[in-house]
């Protein structure tokens, strides 16, 4: 009965270890993926309208 009790520490031993790369890469792609939402939404504040100058074209009609 102790080698099944060990095959089967050393199998959940060796699942915990094969899950956590990938609930690494999950966590990573959620950190990356609020990173960019929130420099999309700071280039937004930037490029508003508000604080844009007022650019003064040169009328070019030959009236």
């Amino acid at each position: 009965m102790k080698p099944n009790n060990i095959s089967c520490l050393l199998s959940f031993l060796g699942l915990s270890i094969a899950t956590s790369p990938f609930i690494i890469g999950i966590l990573t792609l959620y950190l990356l993926t609020e990173f960019m939402t929130e420099l999309g939404e700071a280039s937004e504040e930037i490029f508003r309208s508000e604080r844009l100058p007022v650019l003064n074209f040169p009328n070019f009609n030959h009236n």
